[in-house]
């Protein structure tokens, strides 16, 4: 057998056996929408986009580190906010509630992760911030997650809360702030002569 064509052959074989990079997707428009998305405060949505990642990985966890290499939303600078890779109990993880623990929507973004097993891989939702908790539903339905001889969703396994400085945030300047106390002195000086 020729060399040259051996090698094509097995090196087309070994660029099949690679593993295939993740993709970020963005979620069905109803996991977002007031009345069916899977992260709410009653019937409104407290979130305002999502996204997940494809191809399933059974393995990836809602890790800070997994979190920010995914690059969810185009942002890789999350961090904790005490809430990472919360644990449910078996047969917990249809739904529950949830809390931002020491929100503050002026300095900081938030977003909940989460992560089952088999057919999943992480999904991403950012918070719209008009709520500091309310409840979600499993994320992962069919569609867009498929779950071959399976029922048409699963559970939650875990999710992270995470988030990270907002740099839109207006710190005033210190000149400005120089110039407002001397605003504010010539109000009082002006008081004391009246």
């Amino acid at each position: 057998m020729d060399t040259k064509f051996l090698f094509l052959v097995t090196g087309l074989a070994v660029a099949a056996a690679a593993p295939a990079h993740a993709a970020l997707v963005t979620c069905p428009a109803s996991f977002i929408a007031d009345g069916t998305a899977k992260v709410f405060n009653g019937s409104d949505t407290a979130v305002s986009a999502c996204q997940y990642l494809t191809p399933p990985d059974p393995s990836h966890v809602a890790s800070v580190a997994n979190i920010n290499a995914s690059g969810f939303f185009g942002l890789s600078d999350w961090t904790d906010n005490g809430q990472t890779q919360v644990n449910l109990a078996d047969g917990a993880g249809g739904s529950g509630s949830w809390t931002i623990n020491g929100v503050d929507f002026d300095a900081y973004d938030y977003m909940m992760v989460f992560k089952d097993g088999a057919h999943t891989n992480l999904i991403a939702f950012l918070f719209n911030e008009e709520f500091a908790s309310g409840s979600w539903s499993t994320p992962f339905t069919d569609p867009p997650f498929s779950f071959p001889g399976a029922s048409t969703s699963r559970d939650v396994s875990h999710y992270s809360i995470v988030r990270r400085w907002n740099p839109d945030i207006e710190i005033p300047e210190p000149g400005m702030i120089g110039l407002l106390g001397l605003g504010l002195a010539g109000i009082a000086v002006r008081r004391r002569r009246a």
